[in-house]
């Protein structure tokens, strides 16, 4: 009996040692943020998705292609369509987070402070006509992709089987010396 009321203490005092000396990292966490998109290359008048995330509320201002959009929220998804473009041109996406950070207990974080974080996400856009061009009909070959050339092939096949043959010669040999032998010994 003395043994158990000594584990249920000391497993009591164990759980009261944890809860009394959490670190006070968990009271105040840090603040993160992210920006990401759907896709980073698209064709002119294709449209792509950015997304803002944070684990608190955030002033965001995101601005594409001279077009700014804010929203106050956590969390914020917008779209934006690309422009029609004669040349591969890369138009940086830019966010913006402006939110007030939580006040600490210690001397060092005694008020809360305003505070900003940026990111900013290269898109390119492609002109519409630049796709790759469909192969040229230039027979049913596939191309070279630095395989061995049919000659080489052919030459090592050609060795592999002369090979196999020169191996075989050597055992028939071997076995009919064999043989000659023990015809020579008399029991």
């Amino acid at each position: 009996m003395k043994k158990v009321a000594f584990t249920f203490a000391a497993a009591l005092a164990a759980v009261l040692v944890t809860l009394g000396f959490a670190p006070s990292a968990t009271a105040y966490p840090d603040a993160r943020m992210d920006l990401s998109v759907d896709r980073q290359v698209l064709y002119g008048g294709d449209a792509f998705t950015a997304t803002a995330t944070a684990n608190l509320t955030c002033a965001w201002n995101l601005s594409w292609n001279s077009v700014a959009r804010n929203n106050t929220s956590a969390t914020y998804v917008t779209t934006y369509v690309a422009p029609a473009v004669t040349r591969i041109t890369r138009i940086p996406l830019n966010g913006t987070c402006s939110y007030t950070a939580p006040a600490g207990r210690g001397a060092t974080r005694a008020v809360a402070t305003a505070q900003t974080w940026h990111r900013t996400i290269t898109i390119t856009v492609l002109p519409r006509g630049s796709a790759a061009a469909a192969p040229k009909s230039g027979g049913g070959n596939l191309p070279n992709t630095g395989g061995p050339d049919e000659l080489v092939l052919y030459a090592g096949l050609a060795l592999l089987l002369a090979g196999a043959g020169a191996v075989a010669l050597a055992r028939r040999r071997a076995e009919g010396a064999d043989l000659a032998d023990l015809s020579g010994q008399t029991a």
